[in-house]
């Protein structure tokens, strides 16, 4: 799946292509049969959910939560980490009745899940961290409905029949220009993906894969010839997708992301970003948190990890000027490993493990919302907002869909170097900047500026986070990769770095929090882990 839709488009590119060098047919007639089957699909799915919704008034929107089996005599759990990883592993052991203790650093928890209430127009909430939520998002959207949180499905919104604007050396590009442009670029994508093995690229099984791997995205690049205003959307495109500048990250991040090797128009479900939580996304983790709250110690950070001789895990906090120890059989570190490699690690830990802690890559992403009187591209522009351009701003979507008032918000997301300077400054000095390089593609903005207000989350300099999400960079494909989340004896690992498919989204954290919890109840001899919640919001 993708955070940004110009790193979806690419995607249907490369297998349009697919189709057209498969089947000879041209690709024109491609586009438009991707087209077709596009809108097909649309009015389908939205029969499909009609018909859902109806049930779903009859029925209850969510089944019952089949609990997991109940665990008998085991010690208490320690989980460091209150954001949605530690949180949602810690909920499933409390209901396999393993007793269970959260630790946080924070005053707050909830990590990279953070919403702003009360400080834009007519009440609109936007979102400093994770934001959007994929159909295809199954464990986090089972969790949202087992706690009660509807989800906005963002697809009815009026604003989802305008297309993106791509803004590229002064002008603008349509998504056809994007489709017929990339083909070429398709069939070299597809000649070095046929040498990836089938199996997942892990420390333990490369496949051949690390000289691809070695390579960064722009050496690629270089390597195809690529240039011309595709190569500076593509740059744009990974720059703010994966969170670093294309000459710092693994060249893996582009190939494998893109997946060509398609003989068929499997376009659907794979990035959507179509659910947003009704009332800001973070109502997940604060639910969480309520019902784990006499177990949750915030302000109790984690300075040293050791064990004893026998075999317990001693953990080293400190809480404002003072310190404690804690004793525990089995250990889960729910935290990002910007700030555990600050953590004294005296345990025994295989050097690969130790290499990921130290070195996993990090994205500089860094968020900026811009309050406005009124929804400008919307109803002098007939535009939803999204921008993709290589403008320092890089992208831009609107966080006010679906919510009341006439006011609203546009979100400037960026990565890489343009991340790092949207800390510089104050936030304000920051969206009159990005208002400015917006006049060019939504004449009339700026003056439904006045008054409005702006928010700025720096995740770069966050001292908790320290980045934005994980992100390979050259030779960690092959090098930690798979490492992340293994497992060491009783010690557990979860969080989005160490998922597969969902790294970044919060979708990871959700989905290896629930892993983290089943690895506690299997090696504590509890039984299988049955399917935590099924939801009528099915797509």
């Amino acid at each position: 799946m993708a955070r940004t839709a110009l790193v979806d488009v690419l995607r249907r590119a490369a297998a349009i292509a697919a189709v057209s060098r498969s089947t000879g047919e041209p690709l024109d007639e491609a586009i438009a049969r991707e087209r077709s089957l596009r809108v097909d699909h649309a009015r389908r799915r939205f029969l499909r959910q009609s018909a859902v919704a109806s049930a779903a008034l009859m029925l209850g929107a969510c089944a019952r939560v089949p609990m997991p089996l109940r665990a008998t005599g085991t010690d208490e759990v320690v989980v460091v980490g209150a954001g949605v990883a530690g949180l949602t592993c810690a909920h499933r052991l409390r209901q396999a009745g393993v007793p269970v203790r959260v630790y946080e650093a924070q005053e707050r928890i909830g990590g990279r899940m953070l919403s702003l209430r009360g400080h834009f127009a007519d009440n609109q909430v936007c979102e400093l961290g994770g934001e959007l939520i994929d159909t295809g998002h199954v464990h986090v959207r089972a969790l949202a409905c087992e706690l009660g949180i509807e989800l906005d499905d963002l697809s009815r919104d009026p604003t989802a029949a305008f297309g993106d604007i791509w803004f590229c050396h002064g002008r603008r590009y349509g998504e056809d220009d994007i489709l017929r442009e990339f083909a070429p670029l398709a069939a070299a994508i597809a000649r070095d993906a046929a040498t990836l093995p089938e199996q997942e690229i892990t420390a333990a099984t490369p496949g051949g894969a690390q000289r691809l791997d070695r390579e960064t995205i722009a050496q690629w690049l270089d390597r195809q010839g690529a240039s011309g205003w595709l190569r500076t959307l593509i740059e744009v495109a990974y720059t703010t997708e994966m969170g670093l500048d294309c000459d710092e990250q693994s060249a893996l991040n582009f190939l494998t992301f893109i997946d060509p090797g398609r003989d068929h128009f499997r376009i659907f479900g794979e990035s959507d970003e179509r659910f947003h939580a009704r009332g800001g996304n973070d109502l997940i983790v604060q639910r969480l948190g309520a019902g784990l709250a006499d177990a949750i110690h915030t302000g109790s950070v984690l300075e040293s990890l050791g064990q004893g001789a026998d075999g317990r895990y001693v953990l080293g906090f400190k809480r404002d000027a003072g310190a404690f120890e804690v004793r525990a059989q089995r250990v889960v570190l729910a935290l990002p490993f910007t700030t555990l490699r600050r953590v004294r690690i005296d345990a025994a830990l295989p050097a690969v493990k130790r290499r990921a802690i130290a070195e996993l890559g990090y994205g500089t992403n860094a968020k900026l919302m811009i309050g406005f009187n009124e929804r400008v591209w919307h109803t002098r522009h007939q535009s939803g907002g999204a921008i993709y351009a290589d403008l320092p701003l890089q992208t831009t979507w609107e966080t006010s869909r679906m919510q009341p008032g006439t006011a609203g918000i546009l979100t400037n997301f960026t990565g890489g170097r343009h991340g790092v300077e949207l800390g510089s400054g104050s936030a304000k000095q920051q969206a009159a900047a990005a208002v400015q390089q917006l006049e060019a593609v939504f004449p009339g903005l700026s003056a439904a500026r006045d008054g409005a207000r702006e928010a700025r989350m720096h995740w770069p300099t966050f001292p908790w986070t320290l980045g934005s999400y994980a992100c390979f960079l050259p030779g960690q494909w092959t090098g930690i990769r798979g490492a992340i989340g293994e497992r060491v004896g009783n010690l557990h690992f979860a969080g989005e770095h160490c998922a597969f498919d969902n790294q970044g989204f919060m979708e990871g954290g959700c989905e290896t929090g629930e892993w983290a919890a089943q690895a506690v109840l299997r090696t504590a001899g509890t039984g299988s882990w049955p399917a935590s919640a099924t939801c009528a919001q099915t797509a």
